[in-house]
């Protein structure tokens, strides 16, 4: 069976995303993790082998990880809620139609970012060294993908203990931000599976082009966060000592940017 179409690939990343008309924020949480699972899942159906399967696999997983962890920190965490409120207030104000703009780029990223999955379930599976590359970024997407919720879960669970502590255990010890970076990690893998597994010709080169840009979208938002957290903690934590510390010993985050 031949994977979804991509317009009904488009559709499956769509019609999660409007959940941005309703709160500002689920258009790019809830609808992110199901557009995601969603796109990915619709790719599955066509039963794919070997390496397409896994990284399939892998996209489902993340965004079926991700929505379940935003649904219990958002009923658990009533910092979350109220910052979902925040960003309600910062929407656009009056018809709701004002948000479509916003919520259309968001749903064409996710698109984009569905279509290395895509790729791998339409082409020949690679054989050889290409092979051996696309079966090496498949576990690095997977690699990505454990370190992200590794990240999110360990960072949760030590702010519920203290929730003003900087953590710098577990993953935070090696990785100043594992949960962002681990994601940039999958993405970037994902994009190079994708990739291993096209072949030569217009729609291939179409295919891996507007695949990158779906990369590039998600690096540009994931860095910019970053660099955004690094701020808030300066302020926050500039004169705590484990902070300096940990600046010291990780360059990680920098040789990001």
């Amino acid at each position: 069976t031949a994977p979804a179409a991509l317009p009904t690939l488009a559709a499956a990343c769509a019609v999660p995303t409007c959940l941005g008309f309703w709160k500002r924020e689920y258009g790019v949480s809830y609808a992110y993790g199901l557009s995601i699972a969603g796109a990915a899942g619709l790719v599955l159906r066509a039963e794919p082998t070997g390496i397409a399967r896994a990284h399939a696999l892998v996209h489902v997983c993340y965004g079926v990880r991700l929505c379940a962890f935003l649904l219990w920190r958002e009923l658990s965490v009533a910092k979350f809620r109220k910052l979902r409120e925040k960003i309600e207030r910062s929407a656009p104000q009056g018809s709701r139609l004002k948000r479509a703009p916003f919520i259309i780029q968001c749903g064409l990223l996710y698109w984009l970012m569905s279509l290395p999955v895509v790729a791998s379930a339409r082409g020949a599976a690679p054989t050889g060294l290409r092979g051996a590359l696309a079966a090496t970024a498949c576990v690095g997407a997977w690699a990505g993908f454990a370190l992200a919720a590794v990240g999110d879960a360990y960072k949760s669970f030590a702010k519920r203990r203290d929730p003003g502590k900087l953590v710098t255990g577990g993953p935070y010890a090696m990785v100043r931000h594992p949960n962002y970076q681990g994601e940039q990690l999958l993405w970037l893998s994902s994009w190079a599976t994708g990739l291993l597994h096209m072949n030569l010709g217009v729609a291939s080169a179409a295919t891996a082009f507007a695949s990158l840009l779906g990369c590039a979208g998600i690096q540009f938002v994931l860095l910019r966060a970053t660099t955004n957290l690094d701020a808030r903690q300066a302020v926050q934590y500039g004169d705590d000592a484990a902070y300096r510390a940990v600046w010291k010993s990780i360059n990680f985050s920098r040789r990001l940017r």
